[in-house]
């Protein structure tokens, strides 16, 4: 199947980078493209993946609707960002904004993250003079419609399509036919000096309201219907008969939030269940939790995860999308069935009644992100993706000068 529009080898057929290119041929222009206002798991792996490619020396650019969450943290890590318009006038706006960026920031990669940008940002790629190299990265494990359109999308526009887990890139391949040369699986790092195991803050349970005494349980995550947090506010409800003084942080903001507190009202949880809404001292938070909880409906490999991983803390998670690739049920944290409170609170009250299993899982869990899981690891998988298609590229206009 031809998937794309000009002649650029699949990943599995590139040349090796070559070692004897300097420093300044080595470096990259890249642009990160993202269309939604939003800052979730997805908008944090650009923000991050930005700075660390930065660091390594290429140039980057983030192109984030005005007045987005991720344009302001961008700015405040001091990286270039170029504002967008969002909504239905992206379709106006945003090809031509695109293709200003391209061309004046002399891009040489285009990464985009969203729909909307990767409609307009991949077309602006593909009739810029500069004809950068366009890179697709799918974050979700949702099913892509297999409509001529998405065809157009995931086939045709990118050059590569790259996933945060294999379970995603199964899936763009069996469902959607996509090539596996052209698809790669490149899960989201972790900050290892960032998220690293740490005593628990007694004075930051007490700022958040908290009670001292009683198990902690807790989610970070961007409030939406499709990460579960109603399935882990029930589940608080049944561990209360078990765990009297038991109490849920849920760490994060978005829409689905005033839902969520009329839930917690209905169900008389009001006293321990808490909503503490965005926060970046995301470390501190997970080390004051007993278990980490991600009860999502679907997923990539959610950072959430494999973050508390990282600072030891034990897991239970939904075995959805990529989580089982992480998660080893019973030795490196507890998979669960997704959309069941009851059997989520009695797999939580596994860990709370045995914490020497809890430590043992979130010792191992750190192992894992370690040798599997590394923001260098991720940054260097990317670096190798960009470096390959480019030389790629570089071959084809020699070879057709």
């Amino acid at each position: 199947m031809d998937l794309l529009c000009d002649p650029v080898a699949p990943p599995m057929a590139m040349p090796k980078v070559s070692p004897t290119l300097s420093r300044h041929q080595m470096s990259m222009r890249i642009l990160h493209t993202e269309s939604s206002s939003g800052m979730g798991g997805q908008e944090y792996r650009v923000l991050e993946e930005a700075q660390g490619m930065e660091k390594r020396g290429h140039t980057v650019v983030v192109a984030a609707p005005h007045g987005s969450r991720l344009a302001a943290l961008a700015e405040q890590r001091g990286l270039q960002v170029k504002t967008t318009t969002s909504g239905k006038r992206g379709w106006i706006t945003l090809v031509p904004s695109y293709l200003w960026i391209l061309k004046h920031c002399e891009i040489d990669v285009v990464n985009t993250h969203g729909s909307l940008d990767s409609w307009t940002a991949s077309i602006a790629g593909r009739i810029s003079s500069r004809r950068p190299i366009i890179v697709r990265t799918r974050h979700k494990s949702t099913p892509v419609s297999r409509t001529w359109r998405h065809r157009l999308l995931y086939g045709k526009l990118p050059h590569v399509v790259t996933t945060t887990g294999e379970a995603v890139r199964q899936g763009l391949m069996t469902r959607n036919r996509l090539s596996p040369s052209r698809v790669i699986s490149i899960p989201t790092g972790v900050d290892l000096e960032r998220f690293h195991p740490q005593p628990p803050d007694v004075s930051l349970r007490k700022s958040l309201g908290l009670g001292n005494q009683g198990p902690l349980v807790g989610a970070v995550t961007f409030l939406r219907p499709e990460k579960g947090m109603m399935v882990l506010i029930e589940a608080v409800g049944w561990l209360k008969k078990r765990f009297s003084t038991v109490e849920c942080v849920i760490i994060g903001d978005g829409g689905e939030k005033p839902a969520l507190l009329d839930r917690i009202r209905e169900l008389g949880l009001e006293h321990c269940v808490h909503l503490v809404g965005f926060r970046q001292d995301v470390p501190a938070l997970l080390a004051i939790l007993d278990v980490v909880v991600i009860p999502s409906f679907e997923e990539g490999i959610p950072q959430s995860l494999t973050q508390a991983l990282a600072m030891e803390r034990p897991v239970v998670a939904s075995a959805v999308g990529g989580v089982p690739e992480v998660v080893q049920d019973g030795v490196n944290g507890l998979l669960v069935p997704p959309r069941d409170p009851e059997i989520l609170a009695e797999k939580i009250a596994g860990l709370l009644h045995d914490p020497i299993a809890a430590t043992r899982m979130g010792k191992v869990g750190r192992q894992v992100v370690q040798e599997r899981y590394s923001m260098e690891h991720m940054l260097t998988q990317t670096e190798m993706v960009y470096r390959r298609l480019m030389q790629s590229k570089s071959s084809v206009a020699v070879k057709s000068s």
